[in-house]
């Protein structure tokens, strides 16, 4: 049932006013069809010809200027009076202003009536002091005061409910609570609140000195360009109250103001709407009382007592874009009762913006800066079905920055199957007869062949897509001839389908081809389906180069989309040439400063990232520094994120946390909370932190990330794959490592399942960092199966190379410690051979540096395991210093480490081992490493060790318990280095005749030992000593403090 602007039902009203009518009006969306059947009037009945011709006339009778009805229903009606005088009654009925479809302050006199204010001047209202009344509504009185104290001056404005408002009293109280949760530059500030002496309560606001935004631009003179930067401040500032889940409901001219220094603010949430479920039972919709809002600027579904969302907004600013535009309103409906208001929304679609300038003697802008992309924009704001408009305040907003960077529109890509489509749901008869309708009236109206070439240009794009769409449903019904199976087709496979339909499909209609690839790869994209994003895409760039020309700004856009997909696959090296191409055009089209450009730079930082980061960084920096000449965007936050993504590469990590954090902030602005961008924002932020030590702060952002990518996909993403990894790979850096190792398993699990062992990026990145985490604090062997694992699928795929090399360092260093040193040597050396080629040389050095140091540092193992300790102190002396403090810190510590050791095993005398390990100790407290805990543990083993070869064993055993614990507490058995440090204690126990510890020792190293087909002679030869040693005849204890820790 249709309401009008302030909430009654207009038929109720009608009916009052005329008794004998007990008939209802249906819906205007069935066009205002009489009920079916029979219809009482008093007692008699009507037939239902009767009541169908009744309400021919009235809707005829309605087109005519009210001087020309009574002549037309003379002769209409004929001798029938009756027939006439009812529908003159109707007439009435329809045209009269009641108390429902009068403005609040009509019962008061008019709108400019003059009316006693119920505070007189210096009344005092808590703080504030009264000055004077300065407007009037439905149910409040706002005043302008002052703050009362002597000592403290400050103007506002100050909402007070009317005493005759009272039964307003619950929606006053919730636009009081939604004030309170919008604080936004756009938005007026609430400041204070409460009940005055006499019970009302009431509202202090910021005052505002300022003008409507119509009346700001009209007094200027604005250009486009300001009229448009305006409108999308008020945007942002309707954006944010939907992202608070608050609807504004009454956005007009009069409530968005301009103040003295250009800013829009927007004001009056009186009859605004909470949106979350938990506000249900208060808010506005639940109150039964007027919700007065203006009708000119009001939604359809606002007038028909519809569900009222955030698409009633965005009808709103397309009221206020075309007045901004045009200086007038789409539809002239001023003075008419809302049910006139609400039909002439149905019957009529508002006409062009360019149109009305065209048709203005005094128009604010030239036509000719309205035609096409703004009258689009404007369409797509005013459609009369919500779901049709943008789909959020955002939406509209980018489609208004591409307009002003002479970019492509969305609103224009779905105009004309949303034309076409309206166009058969409101004629009852076939394509073929619509076409034809709208070729005579094109060529009747218009005079020209062109409009009937768009019009049936138009109809045969959208029975292509339609054809093309049901082919598709009924093609999966062929396929599964169980209808229960039909019906449990998933969106992939029927997603499979068309993308393999339309290769064959919509050869006659090649706009409409090209909007159905583009869909069809943007939905596999956000599965996160690159192979089968790629062919789409190539399709779409060869269509579009056809049909738009080689210089178009729509093949940029698909070069890019393109070069994007192949990001992280094996054909990484062909996006060059597709992003060349597409710079080439911009440059060609004298292209220096659009949003298309800024984009395409970040594709450009994407391309390098891996490969030159310094030339990836400056790429980043110049989509930042374009693309912030803009208002705030999705594009912006991408490229705050590249910047940061790039600076945490070349190891600038305090700046990388700024981008990083701006980029989460951006996207959060532009695209609320939880949004998929955020994932991936929130996901590099927690990895910069964790390189910068921030491991508390690490965490809080990777379990952010973790949690967004739960809500926004679930577990069967890639997304929630990333996540999990990322805060394994912390925890076990903040040293909760079976926590974290858990983690890494089950990421390791869910990629295998989603992608299996052919996806050449996600698949090895997380074998990768389950291999090196498993390595470092685990299963050894199963570290190295998941590296070679890794390793293999770079390899398969051309993936890069300096990966794979830094893969065989950390490979080369598990076959150490597995006894395989020949294997570790060939990995060594091949590693060795990729960082030497000509096509790495140029990589940035922080990068190249940390893995040419890691190859060093498993050679020196391999030659100190192999007894050559001369050469392996001579490798120490070839690691070159790095740029990044984090990778440069822990090669020295490992160096300092290992050339403890090797002074150990060769003279060891106290100072050579000392100096070393003192340097190691001091790096790890000078930089607060928490982390590197296991060095520490490390250390204490060298010199435990140390200590025990000179046989001074009352030195050695404190160090030796602490090594041990350490590494029990930080490592997971089996992992070999919990028994290096168990055999060593185990020989300084024996030694002091402590032969039940050391049992005990002994029997744990066996264990873990035991776990592996081929374990390094470091652990198996001292291991097997003490396990012969301990068959023999034992001294008994020589006075050491017994027991494991001592």
């Amino acid at each position: 049932m249709r309401t009008d602007s302030y909430g009654y039902s207009k038929e109720r009203e009608i009916r009052q006013r005329f008794g004998k009518f007990s008939c209802a009006f249906a819906s205007h969306a069935e066009k205002r069809t009489i009920t079916a059947g029979k219809v009482g009037i008093g007692r008699a009945f009507v037939q239902r010809e009767r009541w169908q011709r009744l309400e021919q006339l009235f809707a005829q009778a309605r087109m005519l200027a009210a001087e020309q009805r009574a002549a037309w229903l003379s002769r209409a009606c004929g001798d029938d009076v009756g027939l006439c005088g009812e529908v003159e009654e109707l007439l009435r009925a329809d045209t009269q202003l009641g108390v429902l479809d009068a403005p609040p302050f009509a019962a008061h006199g008019g709108e400019r009536a003059e009316f006693a204010p119920s505070l007189a001047t210096g009344t005092r209202v808590g703080a504030w002091r009264v000055e004077t009344l300065i407007g009037r509504g439905g149910a409040g009185e706002v005043y302008a005061v002052t703050r009362a104290e002597v000592a403290f001056t400050q103007r506002a404005a100050m909402k007070l409910l009317r005493f005759e408002a009272i039964g307003e009293l619950a929606r006053f109280d919730v636009e009081r609570r939604i004030l309170a949760r919008l604080d936004h530059p756009g938005i007026s500030r609430l400041l204070d609140g409460g009940i005055a002496a006499d019970g009302r309560p009431y509202t202090v606001m910021e005052y505002v000195e300022g003008v409507s935004l119509i009346d700001h631009c009209a007094a200027r003179h604005a250009s486009l360009r300001e009229r448009l930067n305006l409108l999308m401040q008020v945007c942002d500032a309707v954006a944010y109250a939907h992202r608070n889940l608050v609807v504004h409901r009454d956005l007009k001219p009069s409530n968005t103001l301009v103040d003295v220094e250009g800013k829009v603010k927007l004001l009056d949430f009186g009859i605004a709407k909470l949106l979350d479920v938990g506000a249900t039972k208060d808010s506005a919709d639940m109150i039964p009382t007027l919700a007065p809002f203006t009708p000119e600027y009001a939604a359809p579904e606002q007038l028909s007592g519809e569900t009222v969302t955030t698409a009633t907004d965005v009808y709103a600013l397309g009221v206020l874009l075309f007045e901004l535009l045009t200086g007038e309103r789409p539809l002239r409906s001023r003075g008419l009762p809302a049910a006139q208001v609400l039909a002439l929304l149905d019957e009529r679609v508002a006409p062009p913006s360019s149109r009305v300038a065209r048709e203005k003697t005094d128009a604010p802008l030239p036509p000719g800066l309205l035609t096409g992309d703004l009258d689009a924009i404007v369409a797509k704001c005013l459609r009369p079905e919500p779901a049709q408009r943008y789909a959020s305040v955002n939406d509209l907003k980018r489609d208004l920055q591409r307009h002003l960077a002479r970019e492509p529109v969305l609103a224009r890509e779905g105009a004309r199957l949303y034309v076409i489509g309206r166009l058969l749901r409101r004629y009852r008869f076939g394509v073929a007869a619509t076409v034809m309708l709208i070729l005579a009236l094109a060529a009747g109206l218009a005079g020209t062949l062109w409009q009937a070439h768009i019009a049936s240009t138009n109809a045969r794009t959208s029975s292509a897509v339609q054809t093309f769409m049901t082919d598709l449903f009924r093609a999966n019904s062929s396929k599964q001839k169980d209808p229960v199976k039909a019906r449990a087709t998933t969106a992939r496979e029927l997603l499979d389908i068309g993308a393999k339909k339309i290769d064959g499909e919509m050869s006659d209609a090649p706009f409409a081809k090209l909007d159905v690839l583009k869909l069809l790869g943007d939905l596999y994209a956000e599965l996160a389906l690159r192979k089968e994003e790629i062919p789409l895409r190539r399709q779409v760039v060869e269509l579009t180069r056809r049909l738009y020309g080689a210089d178009s700004a729509q093949l940029v856009v698909a070069l890019g989309a393109l070069a994007g997909a192949m990001h992280g696959t094996e054909m990484e090296r062909e996006r060059e040439p597709l992003l060349r191409e597409a710079l080439a055009i911009l440059d060609r089209n004298g292209d220096t400063a659009s949003v298309t450009r800024g984009v395409l730079l970040q594709k450009f930082a994407e391309f390098y990232e891996s490969t030159d980061q310094a030339k990836a960084l400056d790429y980043a920096q110049q989509s930042v520094r374009l693309l912030g000449a803009y208002p705030p965007s999705i594009e912006l936050a991408e490229a705050w994120y590249l910047q940061g993504l790039t600076q945490t590469y070349t190891g600038q990590y305090a700046a990388a946390v700024v981008s990083l954090n701006r980029a989460i902030e951006i996207s959060s602005a532009v695209q609320g909370v939880p949004n998929p961008d955020l994932v991936f924002f929130c996901y590099q932020l927690a990895d910069t932190q964790r390189k910068l030590r921030d491991f508390a702060g690490a965490e809080r952002s990777a379990r952010r990330a973790l949690d967004i990518a739960l809500s926004v996909n679930g577990e069967d993403h890639i997304d929630a794959v990333r996540a999990r990894l990322m805060l394994g790979r912390i925890l076990i850096a903040e040293s909760h490592v079976g926590e974290g190792l858990d983690l890494l398993a089950q990421a390791k699990r869910d990629v295998l399942r989603l992608r299996g062992m052919d996806d050449p990026f996600h698949t090895p990145t997380v074998l990768e960092n389950s291999g090196l985490a498993q390595s470092d604090f685990g299963d050894v062997a199963a570290g190295l199966a998941d590296l070679e694992g890794a390793a293999a699928i770079y390899v398969r795929f051309n993936g890069d190379r300096l990966e794979i090399a830094s893969l065989q360092a950390a490979i080369a260093n598990d076959l150490i410690d597995l006894g395989r040193n020949a294997d570790a040597r060939r990995a060594l050396d091949e590693a060795a051979a990729v960082c030497a080629e000509r096509d790495c040389a140029h990589r940035a050095l922080p990068y190249l540096t940390r893995i040419i140091n890691n190859i060093t540092l498993a050679r020196v193992r391999l030659a100190q395991t192999e007894g050559r300790n001369e050469e392996a102190r001579s490798l120490l002396g070839t690691l070159i210093a790095s740029s990044d403090p984090n990778a440069a810190a822990s090669t020295r510590i490992t160096a300092w480490l290992l050339a403890a050791e090797i002074a150990m095993e060769t003279r060891n005398v106290a100072d050579e081992v000392q100096s070393p390990l003192a340097l190691a100790r001091a790096e790890i407290d000078h930089r607060g490493m928490s982390n590197m805990q296991l060095s520490a543990a490390s250390a204490d083993l060298i010199e435990g060790h140390s200590y025990l070869k000179r046989h001074e064993l009352q030195a050695a055993l404190p160090l030796l318990q602490r090594a041990v614990a350490a590494r029990e507490a930080l490592l997971v058995a089996p992992n070999p280095r919990i028994a290096e440090a168990q055999i060593l204690l185990a020989r300084c126990y024996i030694e002091s005749g402590h032969i039940d510890e050391a049992r005990d020792l002994v029997a744990a190293a066996a264990a873990i030992a035991a776990h592996y087909a081929q374990l390094g002679e470091r652990y198996r030869k001292p291991l097997h000593e003490l396990q012969m040693q301990l068959r023999a005849p034992l001294k008994p204890a020589q006075g050491l403090v017994a027991g494991r820790h001592g």
